[in-house]
């Protein structure tokens, strides 16, 4: 039973530490294909999409103007999918401007209990992942 329990315990904990990479991994994931949604709408339209971020009850992305509650599906904005799930930095004025996918360069930071995800926008409207050792 002594053997048992402890591999037990290991187990908890190995799954503990799975869960929160996998939400973390998700949640950079589901910011990456917002923006690429975003970038989609604004070339299309030949608008302009810039970023802005609320924390009330946990943190919400979005673009257009900013609503009074985030609560609720709306098509410009994302919610956070976990409350451990945090958004540590956003670059200021990030955002998409119209034809031929250009916008402003910059990147969010996610921080949860696995690390660290920064989803990098780049000036050519390119969006990737990186990890901990992001350069």
């Amino acid at each position: 039973m002594a053997i048992a329990g402890v591999l037990m315990t290991g187990a908890v904990g190995g799954w503990q530490q799975w869960q929160q990479t996998q939400r973390l991994n998700a949640s950079a994931r589901q910011i990456q294909h917002f923006l690429l949604r975003l970038r989609s709408e604004a070339n299309w339209h030949n608008q302009q999409a810039l970023l802005w971020k609320t924390e009330e009850g946990g943190w919400c992305l979005g673009s257009g103007p900013v609503p009074l509650s985030c609560h609720g599906r709306q098509r410009r904005t994302l919610i956070a999918p976990w409350p451990e799930i945090k958004i540590a930095s956003l670059t200021e004025g990030m955002g998409f401007y119209g034809r031929r996918n250009v916008a402003k360069p910059g990147r969010i930071v996610l921080v949860g209990a696995a690390g660290e995800r920064h989803i990098i926008l780049s000036s050519r409207a390119r969006v990737r992942i990186c990890q901990d050792d992001c350069p």
